[in-house]
Parts: C-alpha cells; structure tokens; sequence
C-alpha cells in the first residue's frame, strides 16, 4: 500500500483512472485498512471476504498451516476497458512483480 500511495500521481499521469486494492477480508477490515493507511479516495479498499473473486482468477493459495484458510497470492493486475492487459502474480515469499514501481513499468 505505502509504495501506491507514494506512486498514486505517476500512477494517474499515465492515465489511470482508479486504483483498487483487493484482499481476502471483510469490508470492516478493508475500511480500517485503508484508514490507517490514509488512503482517502485515492484507492479502492474492496473485500473480498469469501476469496471468490481470487478463486474465480485462479489465485487463491492454502493458508491453513499458518491458520489463514483460502487466501489470494499477492498480484497487480493491469485492467483496461474490463479486459486484463497483465496480470502479476508473484512467486512465493516475494515482493517484486506487485509493486507500484513494478506495474509503473508495465503501464
């Protein structure tokens, strides 16, 4: 969150109209997320609580051994008009493909 925030501006300047950030929670926890954060209206905080939306994109991973259920891998994903135009999904452990610097390079 910290590196879209930072990047909000050169993300919009290439012509992006809305950043989302969606994670395997409740809206509550979206809500408390993005005001912690102070996201404002830069960012759309959306729940996706039962992890279909992760489950419908193939991107749901096991939690259980570390006690979080069905959870979504870490990604960006680049839409455009409803169609996705890059989908960056990272490997295990890292923190490289989804970053603002990352989908920087990619728009």
């Amino acid at each position: 969150m910290p590196g879209f925030l930072a990047n909000i501006d050169a993300i919009k300047a290439k012509g992006v109209s809305d950043v989302a950030c969606i994670s395997v929670n409740d809206a509550f926890v979206m809500g408390a997320w993005g005001k912690d954060q102070k996201v404002g209206d830069k960012i759309l905080m959306l729940g996706d609580g039962n992890a279909e939306f992760a489950e419908a994109m193939g991107l749901t991973m096991d939690g259980s051994k570390f006690g979080l259920g069905k959870r979504s891998q870490r990604f960006a994903m680049i839409v455009q008009d409803g169609v996705i135009k890059e989908l960056l999904v990272e490997k295990p452990g890292a923190f490289e493909a989804s970053t603002a610097e990352n989908v920087l390079k990619h728009l």
